[in-house]
């Protein structure tokens, strides 16, 4: 309700502002904005006659915010389009989902095609060389891809020269990272009081609490407290990080011949000591007009990345007892910090020096794709593109035995691992475009190939004899602990499709697809199948009893009907597959024999079909003031992929079938505005709504499957659930009569215990009584973008939010209830004075795991509201740049993940965006750019 109130303000807002304001835009606004193309599979639309569910993100919008990878760039700025960081490291993705969940094997994440080529990613990408992104949503606009666009596609289009004066660009900035959220670890005189409480609690009646030197009894510890050696290790270990990017582009050609091409330098320095990434890339687009008739072209990008990565050490941070020396006379990291003891390594020891802890992944990318487009007559295009994608990595790794990866095993540990992935995509599309009075004619044929392939060898061993060798020399290791494997996998598909698209008058519009696809990865007899489409537009607005509605530019309904797959199992989960056992024997002489895999094969495999129905609404009033589009979807997934567990006594663990089903709804709304426009000053907004429920209908016997808590299929609810005991709170002490009638495992609660719900009242806690908590969908999440332009002045700010999804929080389990070694500083434990109903009554030589139903309180709301970031800028004047010969410039200043304002008090020190792990928390950035054209 509140959602939809903010939405109705901002339409008003907009609507008075467009009435008192002198200024408006010309009405050629409105038939340039229904002219604009828009990119759809395998060809392209003008947006006024476009039927299916596309949004189209242009790039000013991407370069508003500095990133390394282009999808954050789109989070919060497309309906449907749910994009969370995937961690706060060097180098870390993005998760994406387009409308949902609604497979359970394999990915949910979306098609990319970058300039024609499948099997991309747009992290490959320099924001500044991206044209447009066109994210295609419902089943319509993406049933001509097939299986491959069941998760919704991306479509990136990438900047191409034009005829004319050649023109040089430059984009850089430099950032630096800090002030991160996460919880600060428990010291002082807090970390005394969380002993002496736990030891209080486990007295009997009439003992008295012993004095602190009894308490604090282990080895080195009451000596550390004496002399006031306390140690942050989370402040310690994070350190404010950098991040640069530049890049130069030099576009340009004549009317038969344009390029592009951009160099471009990234690097980022973590928070952790020896993490960063180094990226470069050069990227050649080329076109090329052969004769009247025909033109070929080629893009191509070549990425080196260099990474540098390390385990984790928040978690060791915040458990680590905060006591002793971090540091020697010399500087030198202290591994035993705490005299006397050498059980409590430091979680600084891996900050030493690469040849303590060392994860270098090194690798090389090329992508290419080339075309040739021939029009032997008026209307009808032949295109054919060929394209490849290849990968190459090296992986190696070193842990010395007092790394923190190797602490408990004490010997050192090498590993190297190299890959190779080749993807080869060629499409060969038949367009014909006939125009004739009030009809409009498109028809699209194609056939399209894709192959990949990848193979890996690795190799490892212990005991490196000098550690300043690193993974380069295997020969150093121990001999009989080298262990080397190699592995191969491939796939691929061959489909075929056609597409009609009618327009009658521009006014009634209608498409028509079918497309054929064949899966490698099924089983014979079952790797073809058909998906079908059919849209249909009505452009209300052009109908003659619309002539004389007030302010009314644009209304068109569209409503949409398709088909989609899905063979998303691993490349050979059709086959039964044979590992070798050298566990058999004749006697004393050993002997090999072999076992099936543990997953067996399915000869009766088939595709997943997801069904949707879409209907949507685009309109436009006082002159392009106002935009708005809303769609509504339905989408019906069965016969799913399911990774199906099998009873022991069949000597296998799990074969896929085709079993079960799930249900995805949602509304999308996106809502452009303009407030302002006066001649020096002019204020736009865009907003973007999504609202999603997930559901998983039926099942293998229409039984829930239960796992672990974050493993388990439940009807009724979201693929990813949480399933567990419900945390009412904590056992009060006048309650204690209820808590002790209440028994878990033969005992019975009492006050400063966690009080569980009694889901089927027979007051035993027990497996019954684990029940559904809440799931990673959020109820519903925004995107509000406000850009204000003042003469050379501009200021961008935006806002995100998520709200509704539940987060496993990781952190909240570090609570050190019996006062042993560290914890986060946040907990607020009940004692009898002070009765909370955070955490239980910390108690003596007791774990956190040990409390009943300690599960319960790892499942957090994780709502939240973001202020990701704001932006001012300022434009040289034109008059002033061309006096210097510069086109433009433009200086910046952003500020991203400024304010986070999250639902629970539980997550004030933490940033819900990263899901509920510890390790690798979101930062606070701010950063300075500069953007130039010569």
């Amino acid at each position: 309700m509140r959602v939809s109130l903010t939405i109705l303000l901002t339409i008003c807002c907009a609507v008075t502002y467009a009435q008192d304001t002198t200024h408006h835009p010309p009405d050629s606004m409105k038939v340039r904005d229904l002219n604009e193309t828009v990119v759809i599979g395998y060809g392209v639309v003008k947006k006024r006659d476009l039927t299916g569910a596309v949004y189209t993100i242009k790039k000013d919008v991407i370069m508003q915010a500095p990133v390394a990878n282009p999808l954050e760039s789109l989070q919060g700025r497309v309906p449907g389009m749910d994009i969370t960081r995937s961690s706060g490291a060097p180098g870390a993705g993005a998760d994406v989902l387009i409308r949902g969940t609604r497979s359970i094997a394999g990915g949910n994440g979306p098609l990319y095609i970058i300039d024609g080529l499948q099997g991309g990613s747009m992290s490959y990408l320099n924001p500044s060389d991206i044209e447009s992104v066109e994210v295609l949503k419902d089943a319509s606009a993406t049933a001509i891809y097939g299986s491959q666009g069941a998760n919704g596609v991306v479509i990136i289009t990438t900047k191409k020269g034009k005829p004319g004066k050649t023109k040089v660009s430059y984009n850089g900035y430099y950032g630096a990272n800090g002030y991160t959220q996460y919880p600060a670890p428990r010291m002082g005189e807090s970390y005394l009081q969380l002993r002496r409480e736990a030891w209080r609690a486990s007295l009997n009646p009439g003992e008295t609490l012993p004095d602190d030197a009894t308490i604090f009894a282990n080895q080195g510890e009451y000596d550390a407290i004496q002399k006031g050696q306390w140690v942050n290790w989370v402040d310690l270990l994070m350190h404010n990080s950098t991040q640069q990017s530049h890049s130069v582009s030099v576009s340009g050609g004549t009317d038969k011949t344009k390029a592009f091409m951009s160099f471009g330098y990234y690097r980022e320095n973590g928070a952790l000591k020896y993490t960063n990434l180094t990226r470069y890339s050069v990227r050649l687009n080329l076109d090329q007009e052969i004769s009247r008739f025909a033109k070929a072209g080629i893009q191509s990008q070549i990425n080196y990345t260099s990474l540098n990565k390390r385990k984790d050490p928040m978690s060791v941070a915040l458990s680590t007892t905060p006591l002793g020396v971090p540091y020697d006379a010399y500087g030198n990291v202290n591994v035993y910090p705490v005299a006397g003891n050498t059980n409590t390594i430091s979680p600084l020891t891996d900050d030493r020096g690469p040849t303590v802890a060392t994860d270098q992944t090194i690798g090389a990318t090329v992508f290419m794709n080339g075309y040739l487009d021939v029009t032997p007559v008026k209307g009808l295009t032949f295109r054919s593109n060929f394209g490849t994608f290849l990968s190459f990595n090296r992986d190696g790794i070193f842990q010395a035995a007092t790394s923190l990866n190797r602490a408990s095993d004490a010997t050192s540990y090498t590993s190297i691992t190299n890959g190779n992935t080749r993807f080869y995509n060629w499409d060969n599309v038949l367009t014909y475009n006939l125009n004739k009075g009030d009809h409009a004619i498109t028809i699209t044929a194609l056939s399209s190939y894709t192959h990949k392939d990848a193979d890996t060898s690795s190799a490892s061993g212990v005991k490196q004899v000098l550690g300043t060798q690193l993974f380069y020399n295997l020969d150093a290791t121990e001999a009989t602990s080298r262990k080397h494997q190699s592995t191969y996998k491939g796939a691929a598909t061959m489909s075929y499709a056609a597409r009609i698209n009618y327009s009658y008058k521009g006014r009634y519009l209608f498409q028509f697809s079918e497309r054929m696809d064949g899966a490698s990865r099924l089983a014979e007899g079952h790797k073809w199948a058909g998906f079908p489409s059919v849209s249909a537009g009505w452009r209300v607005s052009d109908e003659p009893f619309m002539r004389n509605a007030r302010n009314l530019d644009d209304l068109k309904l569209r409503v949409t009907y398709g088909v989609a797959g899905n063979s998303a199992i691993s490349e050979y989960g059709t086959q039964s597959g044979l590992t070798q056992a050298n566990n058999i024997s004749f006697g004393e002489v050993p002997a090999s024999g072999y076992v099936f895999n543990s997953t067996i094969g399915n000869t009766n495999l088939g595709w997943e079909l997801s069904a949707t129905t879409n209907v949507g609404l685009d309109m436009s009033f006082l002159n392009s003031r106002i935009n708005a589009s809303i769609d509504a979807y339905n989408t019906k997934t069965t016969k799913l992929l399911l990774l199906r567990s099998l009873p022991v006594s069949t000597g296998v663990s799990s074969v896929y079938q085709n079993i079960g089903s799930t249900n995805n709804k949602g509304i999308e709304i996106a809502l452009n505005t303009v407030n302002i426009a006066h001649k020096h000053f002019k204020w736009t907004s865009t907003i973007t709504f999504t609202t999603n429920r997930e559901r998983i209908k039926s099942l293998v016997g229409n039984k829930d499957i239960i796992d672990k808590e974050t493993n388990s299929l439940l009807l009724g609810h979201p693929v990813h659930s949480f399933y567990t005991y419900q945390k009412r709170g904590i056992w009060q002490t006048n309650e204690a009569d209820k808590a002790a009638a209440l028994t878990m495992g033969g005992t019975a609660f009492k006050p400063g215990s966690i009080k569980l719900a009694d889901v089927n009242r027979d007051s035993v806690i027990n497996d019954a009584d684990r029940k559904y908590l809440g799931s990673t969908v959020p109820k519903w999440s925004i995107g509000w973008q406000h850009t204000f332009n003042y003469r050379a002045f501009d200021l961008g700010i935006f806002v995100v939010a998520r709200w509704g999804q539940m987060i496993y929080g990781e952190f909240l389990g570090r609570y050190n209830a019996g006062g042993e070694n560290g914890g986060p500083a946040f907990v607020n434990y009940w004692t009898p004075e002070n009765p909370t109903n955070d955490y239980p009554r910390p108690k003596k030589s007791t774990k956190f795991s040990d409390y009943a139903g300690y599960q319960s309180m790892l499942y957090i709301n994780g709502s939240y509201f973001k202020l990701k970031n704001i932006t001012l800028g300022y434009t040289l004047p034109h008059a002033v740049s061309n006096r210097l010969s510069i086109e433009n410039l433009r200086v910046y200043a952003t500020a991203a993940n400024i304010f986070t304002k999250a639902r629970s008090h539980l997550l004030k020190y933490y940033d819900p965006e990263r899901g509920g792990a510890e390790s690798s928390p979101l930062s606070k950035q701010v950063v300075v750019g500069l953007n130039v054209d010569f």
